[in-house]
């Protein structure tokens, strides 16, 4: 194939993006206390709503 330049940049910018990794957190064992919380990954701020029972 033939370039308009001989600019290295011309190339790089020919190319395919690449794809980026999935930033998901990991997974908790089961008997961690934040298993299946939907805000894990969020950052934990105690005390967790889950373990909130009634609203005074």
């Amino acid at each position: 194939m033939k370039y308009f330049t001989d600019r290295p940049m011309e190339r790089v910018m020919m190319e395919l993006p690449h794809t980026q990794r999935d930033r998901s957190p990991p997974q908790l064992p089961v008997g961690h206390p934040c298993c299946g919380c939907k805000r894990y990954g969020e950052g934990c701020v105690l005390p967790c709503y889950r373990g909130v029972t009634s609203q005074p």
